[in-house]
């Protein structure tokens, strides 16, 4: 995880250049009433989900103790649990694997879990069935990461139907199965992260393709490596990546185990986008700060797990008691971290932020929510200023809703670079009176299909004159979202991310890199494998001649989770195309092994 120095060093510096006070009033515009929701077309789930496990030790950091591990805590090599490759596995609802035209093998993209591609995975699967047209699985990869999750607390509170349970384990020492929480974990624990890397995240790929589908011929006719943003860019390398070392002997190549590549909001472009490491000496300088520890062995982008842990929790209360009041979310002793990012989220502008904490000055801790409300604000594309963590949920009611400005052209000097959304975003402005913070309304959720319609389809305010959002630029239902954070054995959400495979990916296409494990020796048989993207943004400087789509309206994460039941409010552009595409370029069928 990143550091925050930039944000106290930037407080300092606003309040030099803005000495000004900051005044609240709850004034300002308020969200029209929701339009009655689409029809839901019910459609059957012939889908069996299964977690599955392959054996496959993971690597140790070489440099064994002590000189692992700077502080001299925590070990070299990974607990027993990481030794293990895991995925979901959506299959047509059958006593016994059945014959399928297709196999696609999703990898989430970064901070994503293998639950990214639950809604996806599920409906695909059954749309198939359904339509009598074939059959396929869906098979979705969790990065070696995941196994440092404690989720014991959330997977009872899930069983149990009570997310207080979870809370209380994660932060009131609450025992849950004979044990407590022992917090989340720091660069100091984890020493082996510095050996999960690109190398690790393509053996995990292949192994699974090859234990549960043993025929290369059949893996070259009916599989599909592909995955969302990061994952899209692994699914670039598979397709050039030589697994037993030598370019020589062809076969065990990417491009010769699979028919074909998909990428979801992401280009299938090699080299990949982004910074280039040229200089050996540099990737190997900064390969040994990782494995000795003075360099970061997780990289969340400012993202601290504790923030993924509650976004989790907070689906389950959404999910279960959408309507109640979010009190517990004021009862939360949160870090120092995460409050600093919700208040970087959550600051109309620049003199907000600063007075943040300042009497009669609200913060989001003041601010009145529903449970629905609250993961909104959390994860809608009009609230969450990152990026890659929108989604087109819908909109906030019962109150005031503003434009805010924060932190926009400010994000660079918190080390968010583009990352950050400066266009469009929106605040509640009422937490009540500047001497009485709490007692304002209670806010709301509009669900995606209640903002507009055929008729009428801006979602404005009261008087008519500011268009909040449109019909078009909503398509991905709350509750979906909410059950995909948190729904089954996995999560959505990946809490401690290796650094290794930004490292990694900014080598791949050096040639020193061969000496680093990074085994992409064919390169120019990426571009010979079929190809299809779906982007929720233009391709800008780059060039796709594959089929590609790009959808307005949609954000970064639409592209995967987008409502496929409310064809009257807007058909879903992703999952047809998808399925036609797939089963026009199967090349046979398979039985992959249970």
């Amino acid at each position: 995880m990143k550091t925050y120095w930039r944000i106290p060093c930037f407080a300092i510096f606003a309040i030099l250049l803005f000495p000004a006070c900051f005044e609240y009033q709850p004034v300002g515009p308020e969200p029209e009433a929701p339009v009655p929701p689409a029809p839901v077309t019910p459609i059957p789930q012939p889908v069996i989900v299964e977690e599955e496990l392959i054996y496959s030790p993971a690597p140790c950091n070489p440099l064994g103790p002590p000189v692992c591990n700077a502080a001299g805590v925590g070990p070299c090599c990974p607990p027993p649990e990481c030794n293990y490759v895991h995925f979901m596995r959506y299959r047509p609802l059958w006593d016994e694997p059945k014959e399928v035209d297709a196999v696609l093998v999703l990898m989430p993209g970064r901070s994503g879990g293998n639950n990214a591609f639950d809604y996806l995975g599920r409906q695909l699967v059954s749309m198939a069935e359904n339509s009598g047209r074939g059959s396929l699985e869906v098979w979705a990869i969790e990065r070696r990461t995941n196994c440092l999750e404690d989720l014991t607390g959330m997977n009872a509170a899930e069983d149990a139907g009570n997310p207080g349970i979870a809370l209380d384990y994660y932060y009131f020492g609450a025992v849950v199965d004979g044990g407590t929480f022992q917090g989340f974990l720091t660069d100091e624990d984890v020493p082996f992260l510095s050996e999960f890397g690109a190398k690790l995240v393509m053996e995990d790929l292949y192994t699974v393709i090859t234990s549960k589908i043993p025929s290369q011929q059949d893996r070259a006719n009916t599989v599909f490596i592909g995955g969302h943003s990061m994952g899209a860019a692994g699914a670039t390398m598979f397709g050039g990546w030589d697994f037993d070392g030598n370019p020589a002997t062809e076969e065990d190549a990417g491009f010769n185990n699979c028919n074909g590549l998909i990428a979801f909001d992401f280009p299938l472009v090699w080299p990949l986008p982004g910074k280039k490491i040229d200089d050996e000496a540099v990737y190997l300088k900064e390969l040994l700060d990782i494995r000795n520890g003075t360099a970061p062995r997780m990289d969340q982008g400012n993202m601290p797990p504790e923030l993924f842990a509650f976004a989790e929790i907070q689906a389950m209360y959404a999910s279960f008691f959408p309507d109640d009041e979010a009190t517990q979310f004021t009862q939360i002793p949160f870090s120092p971290d995460v409050k600093e990012i919700f208040r970087l989220g959550y600051s109309r502008d620049v003199l907000h932020y600063i007075s943040y904490w300042d009497a009669g000055v609200p913060s989001i801790f003041d601010f009145r929510f529903t449970n629905e409300a609250l993961l909104g604000v959390m994860l809608d594309d009009n609230f969450q200023i990152i990026r890659t963590m929108q989604h087109s949920l819908g909109f906030l009611h019962g109150g005031r809703v503003v434009k805010k400005s924060f932190p926009g052209d400010f994000a660079v000097l918190f080390g968010l670079g583009n990352d950050v959304d400066k266009l469009g975003l929106f605040i509640a402005w009422d937490a009540g009176p500047p001497d009485d913070l709490g007692d304002g309304p209670l806010y709301s959720w509009v669900n995606f299909d209640e903002v507009g319609n055929a008729s009428d389809p801006d979602y404005k305010d009261l008087t008519g004159t500011i268009t909040y959002t449109t019909m078009e630029e909503e398509v991905v239902d709350i509750q979906d979202l909410a059950h995909n954070l948190y729904q089954g054995l996995s999560n959505r959400y990946d809490w401690y991310l290796a650094s290794r495979v930004f490292l990694d990916a900014k080598a791949a296409a050096q040639e020193y890199s061969h000496s680093y494990g990074l085994q992409v020796f064919h390169e120019e048989m990426i571009d010979s494998l079929p190809k299809i993207e779906f982007m929720a943004t233009m391709p800008g400087q780059y060039t796709i001649p594959n089929p590609y789509y790009i959808i307005p309206g949609y954000s970064h994460c639409d592209v995967v989770c987008a409502a496929v039941d409310r064809p009257t409010h807007r058909e879903n552009e992703v999952f047809e195309p998808l399925l036609s595409w797939v089963l026009d370029h199967s090349g046979g069928t398979v039985v992959p092994l249970d």
